[in-house]
């Protein structure tokens, strides 16, 4: 047959553009090149002529498969119409396929012996043979047929006489209406044959044996994908009905913008995008974690004022106003951390609204989320580091004077010796933080959580995440868990020492609600991790009441000393004065002093005499910032029945005498039991001016 394409070419016009020539069994190995040489832009012909067997119909249509190019129209010569063909290549790649038969059970008419249709006889047959008849079989029926007729037309058997009313005549079989030429062969014309939508064969040409209309150009793969294999067309489920596009998606129905196409080919599909549910963390909680960040916030703030102001009075001075404004400061950083716990994102990547899967494209948007994943680790260790320092230089000044007054020697703690305990923490913080920061950030990654049977996402959570997390936190939480452990350890061995002039106790009640929140607050944050609201809430609760409580337990107390203990503590300044002259009788020397200076150090000096048995106290605090030549001098004399131990009279009675000077600021003087004043000329009287607790008047002594 295809040796004839050249003439033929030439009778219709038409231009052949190359011609390859396989073996009789061709494989993938001969047809690729083959196949891939058509679909270049330079030859793209508009039909394609394969002259092969039943196999090589299969393999040449997997290699236009390969090649991902259709042709406008693909013709056999033959395979159109064989089972064997269509249980090869499948229904859709047969579809729309030609080829050329000189019969097809499509033909119309009867046979006139036994009066069936080319259909008829095709359904008799599969039942009888379980296949599906070629044009050989319809041709030795048709061939029975027709020499049936002539018979009966030249009524007789013979043989001359038969054959002439074959040469002669035309016969209506279910091959078609048969006759011959002179060289004896058929008259009949070969059939044009194209497989429909419905992968039935239908007669195309010639006209007056038609049955189907010719689709030219045969539709794409991908479109004879979509129309066969996928769900586009009837709608199925959660998807909708639409139409198959020539490029193989689904154009759908309907003006909603959540109705899309998705998929090619046998995944084209209609569908109806959800609306996804992202867990924003709802908006009302949004505004109590501001209303928290505020109030906060003017509570640090206040409280720094409130020590700026007052800095010069005993109260403030005693607990060094540049500590109390740092743990003002530390609160207020770690404060700051409940703002971008708020801040969230969508995905890392825009999204195809089309397919619901990410592209390469990067949210623009992105970059805020992740920097607020970073701020709030950033924010809530330092702030952590600043207010827990400070509490714990606090506590470690007291504690270094106690261990210099066990060993009877006079320790100056200043502010620069503490300070070295806080730059040590910040610095090993600020370390810790700087490696996280460079080597593996947080960065925000929201994942899906539930997803429709259209692979389309209905819940999501976003989080901020590291791939090596724990390596940065382990470290930060063994560094401040065994720093607290040590406060508190620090806080236990300066128990004893009176809360009103070191405010010890305090400090370890802000150490212990440190503590307490942190074991509290970490199993409840593992429970919510997957619910935004409660997550957000947790943590800033967290940041709210770990900051707030250890203002209100550092300065509460002072703000109520200072404002609402004034009438308290002068009536008390008396009685202690009472209780000390008491308690001086049996005591022959004893030396504490009570003072203050510009650098507000702390210290505690103890001297022994063995002489007469007796004991000797000195005990030197300087506190505050006020004026360097303020000075409070209570002096008490005491003798202990033994040199090993101090008089415990006595020494209460100093403490007393300590408490009120220190707490009034208002001077005693008291005589001894011979009468005589050992109060300085000049320094025995109470200046009023300190009554005001500013501690501004003249300079005085009390003597006990």
């Amino acid at each position: 047959v295809c040796a004839a394409l050249d003439v033929l070419a030439q009778e219709h016009g038409l231009e052949i553009r190359s011609q390859t020539e396989v073996p009789a069994s061709p494989t993938a190995e001969h047809l690729d090149p083959v196949a891939r040489n058509l679909s270049s832009t330079e030859l793209n012909p508009d039909a394609v002529v394969t002259c092969v067997y039943a196999a090589g119909c299969a393999e040449w249509i997997a290699s236009l498969r390969r090649a991902k190019w259709t042709p406008k129209a693909q013709v056999f010569t033959v395979c159109v119409g064989m089972d064997s063909f269509l249980d090869s290549v499948g229904e859709s790649d047969a579809m729309y396929m030609t080829g050329i038969s000189p019969w097809d059970p499509s033909l119309p008419g009867k046979d006139d012996v036994v009066g069936w249709s080319a259909a008829e006889f095709a359904e008799k047959f599969l039942v009888y043979a379980a296949r599906t008849p070629t044009y050989h079989s319809a041709s030795a029926a048709a061939s029975v047929g027709a020499l049936v007729q002539a018979i009966e037309r030249a009524d007789s058997f013979d043989t001359d006489e038969v054959a002439r009313v074959l040469a002669t005549e035309e016969f209506a079989t279910l091959y078609g209406r048969v006759s011959f030429d002179d060289n004896g062969q058929s008259k009949m014309p070969s059939l044009f044959l194209q497989y429909d939508a419905n992968v039935t064969v239908q007669t195309v040409y010639p006209l007056e044996s038609q049955s189907g209309e010719l689709v030219y150009p045969m539709p794409s793969w991908e479109h004879r994908d979509c129309s066969f294999l996928s769900t586009c067309e009837t709608g199925s489920g959660s998807t909708l009905p639409g139409a198959c596009m020539e490029d193989g998606s689904c154009e759908c129905d309907g003006n909603s913008d959540a109705i899309i196409s998705q998929g090619v080919g046998p995944d084209a599909r209609c569908i109806v995008v959800p609306d996804e549910d992202i867990t924003y963390i709802s908006e009302s909680l949004v505004v109590v974690g501001l209303v928290l960040f505020v109030l906060n916030s003017l509570l640090a703030m206040l409280c720094a004022a409130w020590t700026v102001y007052y800095r010069e009075t005993m109260v403030v001075r005693n607990s060094q106003p540049i500590f109390l404004c740092l743990i003002c400061f530390g609160a207020f950083v770690m404060n700051l951390a409940i703002l971008p716990i708020g801040i969230q994102g969508k995905y890392r990547h825009v999204q195809d609204p089309m397919t619901g899967e990410m592209t390469d494209e990067p949210n623009p948007d992105i970059a805020l989320a992740d920097a607020a994943c970073m701020a709030v680790p950033w924010l809530f260790s330092l702030g952590f580091s600043i207010v827990f320092s400070a509490l714990f230089a606090k506590i470690w000044r007291i504690r270094m004077v106690l261990r210099a007054a066990e060993r009877f020697q006079r320790k100056v703690v200043t502010p620069k010796d503490v300070a070295k305990i806080m730059v040590c923490s910040l610095a090993i913080q600020i370390l810790i933080m700087l490696c996280w920061q460079l080597l593996d950030p947080m960065r925000w990654q929201r994942e899906v959580v539930f997803m429709d049977e259209n692979g389309y996402s209905t819940k999501s959570v976003g989080t901020c995440q590291s791939d090596n997390v724990l390596i940065f936190l382990a470290p930060l939480i063994t560094i401040d868990g065994l720093m607290l452990m040590y406060a508190l350890h620090l806080c236990f061995v300066t128990r004893n020492v009176s809360s009103d002039l070191q405010e010890g106790h305090w400090i370890t009640g802000a150490v212990l609600s440190i503590i307490q929140i942190l074991i509290i607050s970490i199993p409840i944050l593992i429970i919510t991790e997957n619910n935004n609201n409660a997550f957000y809430f947790v943590r800033a609760g967290v940041i709210f009441l770990m900051s707030s409580t250890v203002i209100a337990l550092i300065f509460f107390p002072k703000m109520y000393r200072l404002h609402f203990m004034k009438q308290e503590r002068r009536g008390a300044a008396n009685s202690y004065s009472g209780v000390t002259n008491q308690t001086r009788r049996p005591v022959e020397r004893s030396n504490i002093q009570i003072g203050s200076t510009s650098n507000a150090p702390l210290a505690i000096h103890r001297r022994w005499s063995s002489q007469e048995n007796s004991a000797t106290a000195s005990i030197k605090e300087e506190v505050g910032n006020g004026n360097p030549s303020r000075r409070v001098t209570v002096s008490s004399v005491a003798r202990t029945p033994s040199a090993s131990s101090l008089n415990a009279g006595a020494l209460d009675a100093a403490r007393s005498g300590i408490k009120s000077a220190c707490d009034d600021d208002v001077d005693t003087c008291v005589k001894d039991d011979d009468g005589d004043n050992n109060c300085p000329q000049g320094n025995n009287h109470a200046d009023a001016a300190n009554n005001d607790g500013t501690g501004a008047g003249t300079p005085s002594a009390s003597s006990l």
